[in-house]
């Protein structure tokens, strides 16, 4: 059977086990009347026939393994194959990988083929020779070297290089291909025509030397037989192959997908005034200037080194607005506009000499901020277009003259793009083409009469100088864009940030956005960004040596006027949530269980309409037999304890019961009760509340490295005063924890990991696991938010992340859920959606909508007004104009029906 054939019959496999299990589900489901939304059935049939079919189909990410500088019991062992189950390979034994060497400088075992039938067993290792040139080699183990190839480390370091290991087993002769370079065995190996290799990557037993590496795209082939293994797990120990078996398994394993998904901040900088920053490919740096010196930001080493001018910055920086001009080893510093007339408002900086040259003078009318630049190498000209400034939007394409020292307007044909502001831009490969996406504006170019968020792409010809709108797609999204976007290999796809300008806390996200039609995905996990000013910026770079997209974010505090630049980094090609779910464990599904539930929960429900018939015919004939029945004087002596107790009854007030025992509720106040039911919040320490709260938000996924901790709680301490400090603390926290029942700080291979289990409740737990079995119902959700935002008056950076993740699956059910209810006359329901998801974002417009409406039906006019008037006000606060829309416009829209959906 082909490859492509044995991948369909895998999938169809698959796919006919789902559908078997999901038709038992429907069938016993409907027979019990418990779900009766077909369509969200439907639904959920049809993706799981899209995960099938196409998520499995991803992209090869790799494996990292560890090697010499870890510990002997830390370095990586990759065993291909069970070796209970080792497949045999006749007349050929071919392996072929992708390697990348990561570690250059040591000796190290990359492959082990150990073929005990024979009993041969050969190497593949990598030596470093000197600071020039390195040899990898493959050897019969103990014995001789078969082939041996030297190559410059230049071409090899940080590179992905194809490798590919050829054992003909009918002449014994091996030949070794690595990045194009092919060579064949003088000697040959002693083996039959049939091999069951045991195949091992990095260490294995005593042999321990292990360079650290990386490898992905393994095939393993012989005779009729193909094994490939994307390796794009993304943790546990198991290995997959392409059909989603289980083929292997790995000891300390790093996987390359969680790199593809995580944005890795790799470097933070507190300058005391303005930077301008810019990514130099030719030169593998980042390049920061300020008023007084240049920050070189290494990528290739992460080495920050700072280095001051030779002469004075003849540019007095405010937006730290620049360009760089690669060729020529340049950097250009430029304000646009609200400098003194006669200031030099254009400079350039020679970077190898440090070097500062006054260029020009020029300068626009108005200010521009976030105006999009590019440096048309082609022309040898600098273009801006877009802008903000003195309440206007521009829409203008400007073109630096160096010859003039003038800002010429340029003159485009075809469509026209409104004026706006945070635009995005990327030019073609060969500079022919600009595209230029989204942003916010109007077509007046007046801020006074309001703004859109545009979500549209434009393309430039900039030798025809012409304008071709490619699409104009509606969306609910208010999001701006980065300054840069980057266009893919091929030129089907752009590269994004977007984030919430008008949010203070904001985050950044990745999307991809196809050309052809704007279908959009997001790519990666969010960065945390405060976006208080509007000189904070957001910009997108792509480094196509190293395969990594970074982001560099500026973050400026008007009134502090402190500035903070980090930058971070996503190995390509990023993934989405998908990918990185992709081998995560399933429970296995206990179908006799479900059966016992489904019997009793029916047994249950018949009960209790049997005894409510009963009580009703009981309450029938009391009031029938009420009706004649004798009027007693009440006893002059009365019992006090009844007394006391009908005085309870009468004032409305229950009983107090001790309810909350071994709870931990994350939402809203932060609160634990212990196995008492008593109130034990007390008890964390402010650092303990920390560390508490960061390990147990990790514990859904793999926990949190003890290296984690001491960069994060005790940056600034001693390597062995953190080992004594975190010992203290960990101990402390587990006699907290002792205090309540079925909560566990857990440490196992270097991570800490809470583990919750019956009788303890965490809200925030509960909310995964809902979310994870798609069991999470609106009550549920509710229940569980209406004690609040989700460590609500915790205001530290380090669970932003966290925070805005709650919020989106917020965002992505109860919207959704308010049409529903509402159609359904269930108005009070409605309201607490809305209470909640204007609390979150107190401008979500239908949230407002949908309360008046619902206010209105119950004839509340009072929270009616209120809710409006806050609404406004909050408005009014935060973008700085008048609500446009009327109560009585919006009552006017139920009347019509014109109710948002």
């Amino acid at each position: 059977m082909c490859k492509k054939a044995r991948l369909l019959h895998g999938k169809i496999t698959v796919f006919w086990k789902c559908s078997i299990v999901f038709y038992l589900s429907l069938h016993y489901i409907s027979k019990i009347r418990i779900m009766t939304n077909k369509i969200k059935i439907k639904k959920l049939f049809f993706c799981a026939f899209i995960y099938i079919f196409f998520v499995t189909s991803l992209q090869a990410q790799g494996l990292s393994l560890s090697g010499n500088k870890e510990s002997i019991e830390q370095r990586t062992s990759f065993l291909v194959f069970n070796k209970k189950s080792l497949p045999v390979f006749n007349n050929y034994f071919d392996i072929c990988f992708e390697l990348k060497i990561q570690d250059f400088n040591t000796f190290g075992y990359l492959l082990h083929i150990v073929d005990p039938q024979n009993n041969v067993t050969c190497s593949f290792t990598y030596t470093y020779i000197d600071r020039w040139s390195s040899a990898f080699k493959f050897n019969a183990e103990g014995k001789a070297n078969y082939i041996s190839m030297n190559f410059m480390n230049d071409s090899i370091k940080s590179k992905w290089i194809p490798v590919r290991l050829h054992i003909d087993l009918t002449t014994g002769i091996s030949s070794l291909s690595i990045a194009g370079k092919i060579k064949h065995s003088a000697s040959k190996l002693k083996t039959s025509t049939k091999i069951q290799p045991i195949l091992i990557f990095g260490r294995r037993e005593n042999l321990v030397d292990v360079p650290s590496f990386a490898i992905r795209n393994l095939n393993i082939s012989g005779d009729n037989q193909l094994f490939r293994f994307l390796l794009n797990e993304s943790r546990g120990n198991e290995v997959h192959d392409t059909k989603g078996k289980v083929q292997g398994e790995v000891i300390h394993p790093y996987w390359l997908i969680n790199e593809c998904y995580h944005w890795k901040k790799t470097l933070a900088l507190a300058p005391k005034s303005t930077l301008g920053s810019k990514f130099n490919e030719k030169q593998q740096d980042f390049l920061f200037i300020s008023k007084d010196s240049l920050f070189t930001y290494q990528v290739d080493n992460n080495k920050l080194s700072s280095t001051a001018y030779t002469n004075k910055m003849p540019v007095q920086m405010q937006l730290g607005t620049n360009f760089i001009d690669e060729i020529n080893n340049k950097i250009y510093a430029y304000e646009i506009n609200n400098l003194p007339i006669g200031n030099t408002t254009i400079a350039a900086l020679d970077v190898p000499t440090l070097t500062w040259k006054a260029v020009g003078k020029a300068y626009t009318p108005v200010q521009l901020h976030h105006h999009n630049g590019y440096w048309d190498k082609k022309r040898n000209r600098y273009l801006v277009f877009g802008g903000f400034g003195n309440r206007r939007y521009s829409n203008s394409f400007l073109s630096y003259n160096f010859a003039t020292d003038n800002w010429d307007t340029l003159k485009f044909k075809g469509d026209n793009i409104s004026p706006r502001f945070y635009t995005s831009t990327a030019a073609s490969r060969r500079g022919d083409f600009l595209y230029i996406f989204g942003g916010v504006g109007n077509e007046s170019g007046d801020q006074s009469v309001g703004h859109n968020y545009y979500n549209d792409l434009y393309k430039i010809n900039l030798t025809q100088q012409t304008i071709k709108k490619c699409w104009d797609n509606s969306s609910n999204e208010k999001l701006v864009s980065g300054e840069q976007m980057i266009l893919s290999k091929d030129e089907k796809y752009l590269y994004v940030l977007r984030y919430a300008e008008y949010k203070e806390n904001t985050y950044i996200q990745l999307y991809s956005i196809s050309i052809a039609n704007g279908a959009m995905r997001k790519l990666g996990d969010s960065i945390p960004f405060i976006a208080k000013s509007i000189v904070s910026n957001v910009s997108l770079y792509y480094n196509d040596a190293l395969q990594k997209f970074y982001c560099v974010t500026q973050e400026f505090d008007d009134t502090t006027k402190n500035v903070k630049a980090q930058v971070y980094s996503l190995l390509a090609p990023p993934v989405d949530k998908a990918a990185i779910d992709l081998f995560l464990p399933h429970k296995k599904t206990n179908y006799i269980g479900i059966l016992i539930a489904t019997l009793f929960c029916i047994i249950v429900v018949l009960l209790f309409f049997y005894l409510r018939n009963k009580q009703k015919r009981r309450e029938t004939i009391s009031k029938d037999e009420l009706i004649n029945f004798p009027v007693q004087e009440v006893p002059t002596s009365i019992d006090p304890d009844l007394s006391e107790k009908s005085s309870d009854l009468v004032s409305g007030q229950k009983p107090t019961l001790k309810s909350e025992f071994n709870k931990i509720y994350l939402f809203g106040i932060f609160t634990v009760y212990g196995k008492s039911g008593r109130d034990i919040t007390y008890l964390f320490s402010s650092k303990l509340k920390q560390i508490f709260l960061y390990i147990l938000l990790n514990s859904e996924k793999e926990g949190v490295s003890s290296a984690m901790l001491n960069t994060l709680f005790w940056p600034d301490k001693a390597e062995e005063k953190v080992k004594n400090l975190k010992g203290v603390t960990i101990s402390n926290l587990r006699k907290v924890l002792a205090e309540t029942e079925g909560i566990e700080l857990v440490y196992d291979k270097g991570y800490f990991k809470i583990i919750i289990s019956e009788p303890c409740y965490c809200d925030y737990f509960s909310l995964i696991e809902s979310l994870a079995s798609q069991s999470l119902t609106c009550d549920e959700l509710l229940s569980i938010c209406e004690r609040g935002q989700l460590l609500e008056c915790i205001n530290q950076e380090l669970f932003d992340k966290y925070k805005r993740n709650s919020e989106d699956i917020i965002f992505s059910i109860l919207p959704q859920e308010l049409s529903l209810h509402y159609h359904k006359k269930e108005y009070k329901q409605v309201l607490r959606i809305c209470a909640i998801l204007l609390k979150i974002d107190p401008l979500y417009e239908p949230a407002l909508f949908y309360s008046v409406y619902s206010y209105n039906r119950l004839k509340e006019f009072e929270k009616l007004f209120k809710t409006y008037a806050v609404f406004v006000a909050e408005y009014r606060n935060t973008m700085g104009q008048t609500y446009p829309k009327s109560l009585e416009l919006l009552l006017q829209n139920e009347t019509h029906n014109d109710i948002p959906v």
